[in-house]
């Protein structure tokens, strides 16, 4: 089958036992069955496994996702349902996301699943070990308010070599010492978060607790680039990626559709290029 994303080849499943040392990316996709969501998530599959994804795990709550054959083919793809926790704050990313990545026991990277990546992901995987987590700051976006403050934690693109680190009930004592979660109605969100967004908030506070630099050197933001400010673009038989209108243009090997900025929402030509191929 000819590859849409250009370069090598989709690896091939593994056989026998997994190996500890393959690059795994894990996401979360709990979408309703929406048809745009579908095709966004089977663009994200098609992208990683593209890019070096040996093993992708899928967490959902209470919306199964669609796998194609051929990316069970592609890859050791896995599909887990997991629970909420109850931490005090209704919010997804906070009762759903930050528990179950903090669960985890393994290194991986983390992308949510309205990404695309462009580039391979092993330029992130072989850095894993600089740091045991390591996260991305978030753009400064022209059109988005929240933005245009101090760096703060984007939390769509995670690089976790030590599990151990990822220490939930640490993380969660830190908000609750200085805003308690489950008093959420008693403040304001700025008073809550110590940053827009929900888990990332968490998080970046509690590095700040600890005096923890979450940063990598060599991964930026061309690993976690607002669609809104990112050009695309088909360069032979690959897709390329640039951003426009900041203060310092870069090229792109990570594209995220957050928010306001949804693939079909900035008319992608990625998602456009894969027309009505989501399976129904």
């Amino acid at each position: 089958m000819l590859n849409p994303w250009g370069g090598r080849s989709c690896p091939p499943r593994p056989h026998g036992a997994v190996m500890d040392t393959r690059l795994k990316v894990v996401t979360i996709m709990n979408y309703p069955p929406e048809p745009r969501l579908r095709r966004m998530c089977r663009i994200f599959l098609d992208s990683v496994i593209a890019r070096g994804a040996a093993s992708v795990t899928i967490l959902y709550e209470d919306h199964e996702p669609e796998v194609a054959p051929e990316h069970r083919r592609a890859a050791d793809v896995e599909v887990v349902r997991c629970r909420s926790r109850d931490v005090g704050h209704p919010h997804f990313n906070l009762r759903f996301k930050l528990p179950n990545l903090a669960a985890l026991d393994y290194p991986f990277i983390y992308l949510d699943a309205d990404t695309v990546v462009l580039d391979d992901l092993s330029f992130l995987w072989e850095r894993r070990h600089a740091k045991p987590w390591v996260g991305i700051d978030h753009q400064w976006i022209p059109a988005d308010a929240r933005t245009h403050r101090d760096p703060f934690l984007n939390s769509g693109v995670q690089l976790v070599s030590d599990p151990a680190f990822y220490d939930l009930n640490a993380i969660l004592a830190a908000q609750n010492a200085v805003a308690p979660l489950a008093r959420a109605a008693e403040f304001t969100k700025e008073q809550m978060f110590a940053c827009p967004g929900a888990d990332q908030a968490v998080l970046f506070r509690y590095f700040r607790s600890i005096g923890y630099d979450y940063r990598h050197p060599e991964v930026g933001p061309e690993w976690n680039s607002c669609a809104g400010v990112t050009d695309v673009w088909r360069a032979g038989d690959r897709w390329r990626a640039r951003t426009r209108g900041l203060a310092a243009d870069h090229d792109v090997s990570l594209v995220h559709y957050w928010s306001a900025f949804k693939p079909w929402a900035v008319n992608c030509p990625i998602f456009a290029s894969y027309g009505d191929l989501t399976p129904k």
